[in-house]
């Protein structure tokens, strides 16, 4: 941490006086998940079932669209109708968990930069994006919730190509 500091000057300058209480240390490894989101006589809701990140708050949408849709199963089980938890729970969850883990990803990867800071951004594309951020990771409609997995990682690597053919076409100058 003392030579990241000391490697920029504004930085340096700002926290020359500072005094580091302790030496920085890195926590990793945040994501968890459960194998079996339920059972005989018990349901799994929330972050118990899949912990993706602090930082990206994914997990109040998951809780609160797992707790809405575990309620509704419950009473439907209470009631003697048949319940497939795999079908109507476990695979719709892990829908909404798996698209959330790949923005959460792509973010950690730099993948997210480069489409957030990108010139000519499209406000189609945008508009589907913030959807999944703003909580939508269930609307298949969408194509990036539909190709989670790989949609980021194309629209990215377009934006390095398109670039790249402008920088070339600028004569290996960045645009002005």
């Amino acid at each position: 941490m003392r030579s990241l500091i000391a490697s920029q000057p504004y930085i340096a300058e700002r926290m020359k006086d500072a005094e580091l209480v302790f030496e920085p240390r890195v926590l990793q490894s945040w994501s968890s998940t459960t194998d079996k989101f339920y059972g005989d006589g018990f349901v799994l809701t929330g972050n118990v079932t899949e912990f993706l990140d602090p930082v990206f708050s994914s997990g109040v949408t998951l809780a609160t669209v797992s707790s809405q849709m575990a309620g509704k199963l419950v009473v439907k089980k209470l009631k003697g109708e048949a319940v497939d938890w795999n079908k109507e729970y476990m695979d719709i969850m892990m829908q909404g968990v798996n698209t959330f883990r790949s923005y959460v990803m792509a973010w950690y990867e730099g993948t997210l930069d480069t489409i957030f800071f990108a010139d000519d951004q499209d406000p189609e594309i945008k508009r589907k994006i913030c959807s999944v951020l703003a909580g939508y990771v269930w609307d298949l409609e969408n194509d990036y919730v539909k190709n989670h997995d790989t949609a980021l990682k194309k629209l990215a690597k377009t934006i390095h190509l398109r670039d790249s053919i402008t920088y070339i076409n600028n004569g290996f100058k960045d645009p002005a």
